[in-house]
């Protein structure tokens, strides 16, 4: 997560519903813009043509540069990552618990030996990856790309 200033708010006053409902609206992911969570938190009646009105954007930026809006939206989205990443761990941690007592207890041979797999290869156990990498000093980066250059203008 990159670092951002800790926004720090005087005003005491809660958000209003309406405000809350725009912060919802961006943190649940289903909105494809801040205008879109602006129109559908504050039910903003559309152009006759379906699309969103111009002054919705400049209030949707307004929004967003309120720091009682920002830190609450920040605050949401951070809550929303910890709860991600929390599931994801505890599901992560479930199936591997679960091909551990799989590799242990299971009835037949073969599924015995593909809970290990699978366990080896969750720990990268079977990577046929090698990584080498070459070292150039800036000499010889500067005469490849010379060469190239070169090869270039030959070729047009």
């Amino acid at each position: 997560m990159t670092d951002k200033p800790d926004l720090k708010v005087i005003d005491n006053k809660p958000l209003t519903i309406k405000q809350q409902n725009f912060i919802n609206e961006i943190v649940k992911g289903k909105v494809t813009s801040n205008k879109e969570a602006y129109c559908k938190a504050y039910e903003v009646t559309m152009n006759k043509d379906g699309t969103i009105p111009k002054w919705v954007e400049v209030e949707a930026s307004k929004l967003l540069a309120d720091p009682k809006i920002a830190q609450s939206l920040q605050s949401a989205l951070a809550k929303k990552e910890d709860r991600l990443l929390a599931s994801s761990l505890r599901v992560k941690s479930y199936v591997l618990d679960r091909l551990y007592r799989e590799s242990q207890e299971a009835s037949n041979d073969s599924a015995r030996i593909r809970s290990l797999e699978l366990l080896g290869k969750s720990v990268s156990m079977f990577s046929d990856v090698v990584e080498t990498k070459k070292e150039r000093t800036p000499e010889e980066i500067e005469r490849e790309i010379e060469e190239k250059i070169r090869l270039l203008s030959d070729s047009s």
